[in-house]
């Protein structure tokens, strides 16, 4: 026994002469938390019913979701079985785990991300839950809200097309408008940026085609594009409209274009500043009209874009994984007609502002934005 005490007593005396002969901890090595706050644990988080907050101050409900309380009530009515993966029966068909968060509020984070934009931590702060519970649930939700608003934009059929057709005196023979729009991205770090750097616009970025016909609504869209691919090379890559389907247009239809895209074909560009020296004065006054009449009929498309990027996510540059982004910018384009929708027979100020007609002022905005579900 006492051979044995005293080579216990050698290995404790080894290691306190490990441990003094060790360099002592720098401070700068604690993790930010403990520097901040020596006592520091980690609080339980126990969520917050932000929407029962909130939902009182409808306007200011609106303008950081886009939706107005009971419209967003009728949306997450619908989307909530979807989350549980009822089956036929009314019994979830995937186990839940539990969840600091109700659907309801799930939903409401994910919009605000979606209209504002704010950092991680900001909605964490919020609904008092943890950072990666944000990033999940946004991951989660949003693929969700993509197969409800999807069917806002349809391609019409041949018959419909040729409905619309003549709307434009200037142009009676154009049925839509084609425009591109960029979003910008982080330089990549781990691969090529090349492909991805825009040498028009001088930065990194991905693009996103939408194709929107004469009286205003978005007919196709599509998001994805390098930013290095020119807008006609876009134009040819487009996925047709269904399997085996071209996009079914009428024979002498036409598709109003800026110069980026090729004349000819289906597309109707301006002038190239470039070609109007070279004519004659007469001509040189008809194509500057000519110019001016086309750009005035594409200030719409503008429109789209402009309520498209009231999203701050596709506005800002992106701070996510790329292949998250398409997903918001086609699901933002689906909000964006359903406001266009909402807001069809009103008159815009010089910025871009919805000016309310006589006719529509006995309608109040709740009763707008419930007719649309």
């Amino acid at each position: 026994m006492e051979e044995i005490q005293v080579v216990l007593l050698n290995i404790l005396a080894l290691l306190l002469l490990f441990i003094t002969l060790q360099p002592p901890i720098a401070e700068n090595s604690y993790p930010l938390q403990q520097r901040l706050f020596p006592n520091f644990r980690e609080s339980a988080f126990r969520g917050r019913d932000v929407f029962s907050l909130i939902s009182g101050q409808a306007f200011l409900f609106w303008r950081n979701t886009g939706e107005t309380p009971g419209s967003f009530l009728r949306l997450a009515t619908v989307i909530v079985p979807s989350l549980l993966h009822l089956t036929i029966y009314g019994r979830p068909r995937v186990r839940q785990r539990h969840q600091k968060l109700n659907f309801i509020n799930q939903i409401l984070l994910v919009l605000m991300w979606l209209r504002k934009y704010p950092h991680v931590d900001s909605l964490a702060l919020w609904f008092d839950i943890d950072p990666s519970s944000v990033v999940r649930i946004v991951y989660k939700i949003l693929p969700e809200l993509w197969r409800y608003f999807h069917n806002q934009i349809v391609w019409p059929n041949l018959l419909e097309w040729n409905n619309v057709m003549g709307n434009w005196p200037e142009f009676p023979s154009v049925v839509d408008t084609i425009d591109t729009t960029p979003h910008e991205i982080y330089r990549p770090l781990t691969e090529p940026q090349r492909p991805f750097y825009s040498g028009h616009r001088h930065y990194h970025c991905f693009n996103t085609q939408l194709v929107m016909d004469n009286r205003g609504h978005i007919r196709i869209l599509q998001a994805g594009f390098l930013g290095s691919m020119h807008d006609a090379v876009s134009f040819r890559l487009m996925e047709p409209i269904g399997p085996g389907r071209n996009l079914d247009l009428p024979p002498n239809a036409k598709l109003l274009a800026d110069k980026a895209y090729p004349d000819g074909s289906a597309l109707i560009t301006p002038v190239r500043a470039n070609q109007i020296p070279l004519l004659n004065n007469r001509e040189r006054r008809r194509a500057r009209r000519f110019n001016r009449v086309l750009s005035k009929r594409r200030f719409k498309v503008e429109h789209i874009f402009k309520e498209m990027k009231t999203y701050k996510a596709i506005s800002q540059i992106w701070r996510h994984p790329r292949w998250l982004l398409p997903v918001c910018v086609e699901l933002a384009a689906f909000l964006a007609e359903r406001r266009v929708r909402l807001f069809k027979g009103y008159k815009y100020s010089s910025r871009g502002q919805p000016i309310l007609k006589t006719e529509h002022l006995k309608h109040s905005f709740q009763k707008c934005c419930f007719f649309i579900f």
